[in-house]
């Protein structure tokens, strides 16, 4: 069979959640891919990253990846009230949502409006496909970007591709 899961590559901050027996215990980012920092206190203020996961037969453990960025809209929002304020501005959103992850200050997150995708479910619980992965992760509580879909063949990936080179305008958020 040869079916491709696509999905737009969102231009944020990559983390990792580890949950234990559904509840989240740890946030942090990817670092060097091995190692990252530890943000469980400011990741736990992003509304759409699940604090305990739902569904039933939940594993012990459950490590799933992810980004975590700002909304387009949200983010211009926030440059014009620094602006008026003869604040500095923010270059781009994804900086930004990576400043905000590494607050000290977990209220300065929460205030933020932070948004978050998963898009790797990395304990193997049987799943067979990239898709089946993301209807895993649905059905426990995240969030996945709404634009992903299966495709059948290399052309229908180029036809995703150019579509949304040509409309990337149209998305809330950065993709790269």
């Amino acid at each position: 069979k040869s079916d491709f899961y696509v999905e737009l590559k969102i231009d944020g901050l990559a983390i990792e959640l580890v949950y234990k027996n559904g509840i989240l215990e740890t946030g942090s980012t990817r670092g060097d891919g091995l190692s990252g920092e530890d943000i469980t206190q400011n990741l736990k203020t992003v509304e759409s990253i699940p604090l305990s996961l739902s569904g039933k037969n939940l594993p012990k453990e459950l490590v799933v990846r992810g980004e975590v960025f700002m909304g387009k809209r949200e983010f211009e929002k926030l440059n014009k009230e620094l602006k008026k304020k003869n604040q500095k501005i923010y270059a781009n959103p994804r900086n930004f949502a990576a400043g905000s992850v590494r607050q000290l200050n977990p209220k300065i997150t929460a205030s933020r409006k932070l948004n978050s995708f998963a898009y790797a479910l990395v304990t193997d619980l049987g799943q067979k496909t990239h898709e089946e992965e993301h209807v895993m992760l649905k059905d426990f509580g995240f969030s996945t970007n709404p634009h992903n879909k299966l495709v059948k063949n290399l052309k229908e990936i180029q036809k995703f591709r150019d579509y949304w080179e040509k409309n990337r305008e149209k998305l809330d958020y950065e993709i790269d």
